[in-house]
């Protein structure tokens, strides 16, 4: 059976949806992107007080001069005795194997997490978990999961990172050209609105729609993943909630990519 898990903003949420779902994605201050909100090593070691699993999110890319924040922050984290550490940049696994850590990793390089080929690959290299892309079909993720014995994360409700710079785009725009923007956190095009979130780690812009594809039968995937990234936590919390009575939630079905072949045109 899948287990629910759950992104979360805030240390009220966490409490407050602690009874609808089985595991945390924490994202850990100053180390991960496309979050809302980030969180403190004395933050997430309060929230595995809930008795819930718990798996620390360090996906940003690292860069030289942050190499040594990076190991410093491997061996707090691996104090905490959490259930695993989801990570992007391949200098976490040497730092790990160099420091002989012993807390689990989730391999998750978002766009690129699609094949069984390189999660087997991560697997024989101890990485037992995998979250796959989110542009993935259905047909892809079920082909994925019976060929290989990682687990895997799926994403099937939330909105979606689509974009991500370590520079800061909007900012900088309207810093360079002496504007001024009555709304920074929307980008229209055609008619959509794709949300942007503009930080000190850079800026990350979300799909124009919440992916609510929870009635989706995933049953053959061990963690199904819930984002409450710019969803009103009461909101969220009834989402959970309408997903452990298989009700229906109040938000418009969308299946993203599930369903949708990729199709490549040349121009």
């Amino acid at each position: 059976m899948s287990k629910v898990a759950a992104i979360i903003n805030s240390l009220d949420e966490a409490s407050n949806i602690k009874d609808y779902i089985d595991a945390y994605l924490v994202p850990l201050k100053d180390l991960s992107i496309n979050y809302i909100n980030t969180f403190s090593l004395k933050e997430i070691e309060a929230i595995t007080k809930f008795d819930k699993e718990v798996f620390v999110v360090i996906n940003k890319n690292i860069h030289n001069n942050e190499l040594s924040l990076l190991e410093q922050s491997l061996k707090e984290v691996d104090k905490l005795n959490i259930n695993g550490i989801i990570f992007y940049d391949i200098a976490l696994v040497n730092i790990k194997n160099k420091l002989g850590l012993q807390t689990p990793l989730v391999w998750n390089q978002e766009h690129l997490s699609t094949n069984y080929g390189t999660v087997n690959y991560w697997y024989k290299k101890s990485v037992e978990y995998a979250y796959l892309s989110s542009e993935l079909t259905k047909r892809e993720i079920d082909e994925i999961q019976k060929n290989t014995k990682a687990k895997l994360f799926v994403n099937v409700f939330g909105y979606i990172p689509m974009f991500t710079s370590r520079r800061h785009l909007i900012q900088n725009y309207l810093d360079t050209f002496n504007l001024k923007s009555k709304n920074k956190n929307t980008i229209r095009k055609e008619g959509k609105s794709y949300p942007i979130n503009d930080t000190n780690l850079g800026t990350t812009v979300y799909s124009n729609y919440i992916l609510n594809a929870v009635d989706i039968d995933f049953s053959n995937i061990d963690y199904l993943v819930f984002n409450s990234n710019l969803i009103d936590e009461t909101d969220f919390q009834n989402v959970l909630k309408d997903y452990q009575k298989h009700k229906e939630n109040k938000f418009p079905k969308e299946t993203g990519f599930l369903y949708k072949e990729t199709i490549y045109k040349v121009k």
